[in-house]
């Protein structure tokens, strides 16, 4: 996904402020159900980072895959989360020093638990081939889990979009728009959508306007779910970009 795509993203106005991953930080360190959706619900959405970045330390897929699993079973298994304070700041250097303590204690010298001893949370098949390549060359560990994190981010955004649409019966027109979420439209194409979605040609710039204004809304609510303050919000997004760079 370029990452010019993310550029008008600073100019947007914020629709109110929730630190919603926080507020799941915060479950976790409660008992029982609460605290087990809560981990279940940062493993599935923050696992590429994770895994990502014990990569790129240097540790091959299998001993990755179960350390990356062992670090979300630990954070179930111990009071981890207990003393979590937003006030400490963004989510993301958070979480990525979180994996570097539990890599740097006593749980690597152990050995790591097989596949989180059963637990299914991480969906490894969702995994590409050119994602576990990548994971194996040589890089930044910090700089590529805040890429990670990005792709992480604009995943969630388009997953919620794609969402909304569905719920208003819109499937089929988020289809047709989608590719120019991260692309300028090419000559012809713009007459071939009004052609294809039955409307007039002056409509599509419209709906394409709309869909894109709206992902950037998703995206600039899910970094304000992963900071301490709105005051944070922008250069948090100037982040992200920075990290999606070459």
């Amino acid at each position: 996904m370029p990452a010019d795509s993310l550029s008008p993203f600073a100019e947007l106005p914020g629709r109110g402020f929730a630190t919603t991953e926080w507020s799941v930080v915060l479950d976790a360190a409660t008992d029982g159900d609460r605290k087990h959706r809560a981990l279940e619900k940062l493993c599935r959405t923050y696992w590429r980072p994770v895994y990502g970045f014990i990569r790129r330390l240097g540790h091959p897929r299998e001993e990755a895959r179960d350390l990356t699993q062992a670090f979300f079973a630990h954070l179930l298994s111990s009071g981890f989360f207990a003393s979590a304070d937003p006030e400490r700041g963004r989510f993301r250097g958070y979480l990525r020093q979180s994996c570097r303590y539990f890599l740097g204690n006593v749980w690597q010298k152990q050995q790591a638990e097989k596949r989180g001893a059963g637990t299914a949370w991480v969906p490894w098949d969702e995994l590409t081939a050119d994602e576990e390549n990548q994971f194996a060359t040589t890089a930044d560990p910090s700089r590529d889990f805040d890429r990670q994190w990005t792709y992480t981010l604009l995943r969630e955004a388009l997953a919620k979009l794609e969402r909304e649409y569905a719920a208003a019966g819109d499937a089929a027109l988020f289809t047709q728009l989608r590719p120019y979420l991260t692309a300028k439209p090419g000559p012809g194409d713009y007459d071939r959508l009004a052609a294809e979605l039955g409307v007039a040609r002056g409509t599509v710039p419209v709906l394409v306007h709309r869909c894109t204004k709206r992902y950037q809304e998703l995206i600039r609510a899910g970094v304000a779910a992963t900071v301490a303050s709105r005051a944070e919000i922008d250069d948090e997004l100037r982040q992200c970009l920075a990290a999606l760079a070459p």
